[in-house]
């Protein structure tokens, strides 16, 4: 049965009001369950899952309520919409499943504050990097600030030249982007293209 006739069927009909007011009750029990639910909280990980479980339970109340006034006077009162209003059909398209990558995109701020002391910094983490260089070599090396935060961050994450001498942290910032890996080629071209592409 389509939706016209379905519409003539119901239009005003002692079913269709009946259900519109059972309808009606079960949307009003399950806002007053889900303010319960709410109220409830603490900000705690583990309260998620009932909160979700509550928050489908109100949208299916709200969506049946809806379907029920339809039914009897051929209206939709409530503009219910995706959650974060995300259209259905672009919630509906598939993501990266399993055996995506996951990227980390970072930022880190530091303010030089000698700079004297960072390229000494520097030089011997160049020479812990590579022990069978010289102290000639590592002042040949390292000769600017760039060049002493690239040696001494070489075998670290960023985070390590929060203790180099010469500098102080600013702030930081990091994102996480789930996609399909692309492929090597596509690295090696540009391995941050994807902070431009998200």
């Amino acid at each position: 049965m389509d939706q016209d006739d379905e519409y003539v069927e119901t239009q005003y009909t002692d079913a269709s009001r009946d259900a519109y007011v059972r309808r009606a009750e079960e949307l009003v029990a399950a806002l007053w369950a889900h303010v319960d639910v709410v109220l409830s909280q603490k900000g705690l990980e583990r309260e998620m899952p009932r909160y979700w479980e509550s928050v489908t339970g109100l949208t299916d109340a709200a969506s049946a309520f809806n379907e029920a006034e339809f039914d009897w006077c051929g209206s939709f009162p409530l503009p219910l919409v995706a959650p974060d209003g995300v259209d259905e059909e672009e919630s509906e398209e598939p993501g990266p499943g399993f055996g995506g990558v996951v990227t980390l995109l970072g930022r880190w701020d530091f303010r030089v504050t000698d700079e004297a002391a960072l390229v000494e910094a520097g030089r011997s983490a160049y020479l812990r990097s590579w022990p069978d260089q010289e102290r000639e070599d590592a002042e040949l090396r390292v000769q600017s600030v760039i060049e002493a935060v690239a040696e001494a961050s070489h075998a670290g994450e960023p985070t390590v030249l929060e203790a180099i001498d010469g500098l102080e942290p600013v702030r930081a910032a990091i994102n996480f982007i789930l996609h399909d890996g692309g492929d090597d080629e596509e690295f090696d071209e540009d391995p941050f293209a994807i902070a431009r592409d998200a």
